[in-house]
């Protein structure tokens, strides 16, 4: 402290209130929920200069990390038996990571704030899969979630009915892009929208899986269900249209095996109804001087097509993958498999520290999704562990959905093996699974439950197992 330097004393400071933090774990968790998925967004919204702030809760995922390495070795309590395979992958991941620094073709610093960005909430869901925690604790941190889906509501439509008109006429800047709940936004750029749709309808396969076991009454579903369909609605989230299906698939995969062709016909009506919504909403967003079709045909062309992103200038969200194959072959056959070093694929609009690779394609955003960075950063052989890694976990999630007690804790792994469900699918969507806290946030504590839940078995089921 008397040196004055802030650096050193905060990690003096620091090292000091971690080695404390380590005794109360529970609280750190819940500082890291609250922090990401509630606070973090709203204020760097619209105090962007607190944005480095945000790096607090970073911090802590780093800190349980570091907790969970230590409690099998320290700690006075232990899970039965051991983590479930895709903890395993995951920290094969991280030690691919790592490696990556030695081969990197960009620098040192490069790799390690991407393994920062990368592996920030990691810690989440290693501390989940090794260390006990209480049922009721469990229990608390998964009403948090849902909870919080409702709490978008609001925060929603004022972005609609003020932010974005705010927005509107920005150069590269979608204005509704701005709706994205308690979730990261910027005033001058993008949003996490998609995050905001995927807390939202991991809310509803909840509260299905709750009606499913008697919690909920017809009435009570279909009112939530109404009022959550809000944020959703007033930000015009398109992805909806996938993940919907998959949660209420994987919500009612029982009933799919047993009754084939009633659930072929059940998901007929559904998607009847998806259309006939969607064909509605883009009545209601047609632009001035285009006719449905042309909206329709707009859509496709931006996530199928060969109609870039950012007025047209970037790749898609098909494009990144075969730009990616047209320069790699066996002629360089370590970026092939093991990619170009971590960091090397992040960029974006006005980034001000893009990787090497973003820069030799400069404005074309190589890695507009997750799947599209881990082929640059890591290659094939890093893609096939972070998709082997949520397979793992999904078909997990699935066998514990077969053996879960009837109540809470049937409810509880449905609602887990829909979010692993739809998890899988946002690596293909977005950048976010590796570059926004609150869906690290959201992934990490999937991952961790499902681990939590495997290792604790069926005695704490039943003790969860009552609403």
């Amino acid at each position: 402290i008397a040196s004055g330097r802030p650096i050193p004393i905060a990690l003096v400071l620091g090292a000091i209130v971690g080695i404390a933090l380590l005794n109360a774990l529970t609280l750190v968790i819940w500082i890291v929920l609250v922090g990401t998925l509630l606070v973090s967004g709203p204020v760097i919204m619209f105090v962007p200069g607190l944005e480095k702030a945000a790096w607090l809760f970073s911090v802590l995922g780093f800190l349980l990390a570091g907790a969970a390495v230590l409690h099998p070795v320290v700690g006075r309590s232990r899970l039965p038996g051991s983590a479930p395979s895709f903890i395993v992958v995951a920290l094969a991941l991280v030690v691919l990571s790592l490696l990556s620094l030695v081969y990197t073709g960009g620098s040192f610093s490069e790799g390690v704030r991407a393994l920062k960005r990368y592996y920030q909430y990691f810690g989440l869901a290693f501390a989940l899969a090794v260390v006990p925690f209480t049922p009721a604790t469990g229990r608390r941190w998964w009403v948090f979630v849902v909870s919080l889906a409702f709490l978008q509501i609001p925060f929603a439509i004022y972005q609609r009915i003020i932010l974005v008109p705010m927005r509107e006429g920005m150069p590269n800047v979608d204005a509704i892009d701005i709706v994205v709940g308690t979730m990261e936004g910027s005033l001058q750029g993008g949003g996490s929208s998609s995050v905001m749709a995927l807390l939202v309808v991991f809310a509803i396969a909840c509260l299905l899986a709750a009606y499913r076991e008697g919690a909920l009454r017809g009435a009570g579903l279909a009112l939530a269900i109404v009022a959550l369909a809000i944020p959703l609605v007033v930000g015009e989230v398109t992805l909806i249209v996938i993940l919907l299906p998959i949660a209420l698939g994987a919500v009612f995969q029982d009933l799919v095996r047993v009754s084939p062709l009633r659930a072929l016909g059940a998901l007929a009506a559904a998607a009847s109804v998806a259309v006939a919504g969607w064909w509605v909403y883009l009545m209601l967003n047609v632009e001035p001087g285009r006719t449905i079709a042309d909206s329709f045909n707009a859509v496709v062309a931006y996530n199928f097509g060969t109609t870039g992103y950012y007025g047209g200038g970037s790749l898609n969200r098909t494009s990144v993958y075969t730009h990616w194959f047209q320069h790699h072959g066996l002629d360089d056959p370590i970026a092939l498999v093991f990619g170009h070093g971590l960091g090397s694929s992040f960029g974006g609009l006005y980034e001000p520290d893009p990787g090497h690779m973003d820069l030799r394609y400069s404005g074309l955003y190589i890695g507009l999704t997750a799947a599209s960075s881990l082929l640059w950063d890591l290659g094939l052989f890093g893609l096939s562990l972070y998709v082997l890694l949520h397979l793992a976990a999904v078909r997990l999630a699935l066998v514990l959905v077969r053996s879960a007690h009837p109540g809470f804790d049937r409810t509880f792994c449905r609602a887990l093996f829909a979010m692993s469900l739809m998890l899988f699918v946002m690596l293909f969507y977005s950048n976010g699974p590796i570059s926004v806290p609150s869906q690290q946030v959201l992934t990490a504590l999937t991952l961790g439950l499902i681990a939590w839940r495997q290792r604790v078995g069926r005695r704490t089921g039943q003790e969860i197992s009552e609403f």
